[in-house]
């Protein structure tokens, strides 16, 4: 990721690897995700962003093998608390994830 991308695209990226992971082995999962804006993002039927779709397509085929769960960030739960952990490291040492600007930074770029 570059540091133009926002953690909303952050948490898209997550659930979208996870969805890609699931696929790949046939397995079943349950993503628990405590962004309510990416969760939405993907349930609303009228999508402006292709990674957004992108997203979609990918839980699309997955419909059988992911659930996609909204839990409430820094509540105590432990899961969260690590998956906030890791995902600060990955940050910062992670494999590089090629992901579009979004819109506000080119927006805000042009001008």
């Amino acid at each position: 990721m570059n540091s133009f991308n926002t953690v909303f695209q952050a948490e898209l990226a997550a659930i979208n690897f996870a969805t890609g992971w699931a696929l790949e082995r046939n397995v079943k999962i349950k993503v628990l995700s405590d962004s309510k804006s990416s969760i939405e993002a993907i349930r609303i039927p009228k999508v402006k962003s292709n990674f957004v779709l992108s997203v979609k397509d990918n839980l699309y085929n997955a419909k059988d093998l992911v659930s996609l769960v909204w839990v409430k960030a820094h509540a105590g739960n432990p899961g969260n608390e690590l998956a906030d952990h890791f995902s600060k490291i990955a940050s910062s040492c992670g494999a590089y994830m090629s992901i579009p600007a979004p819109y506000s930074y080119v927006k805000r770029i042009c001008k």
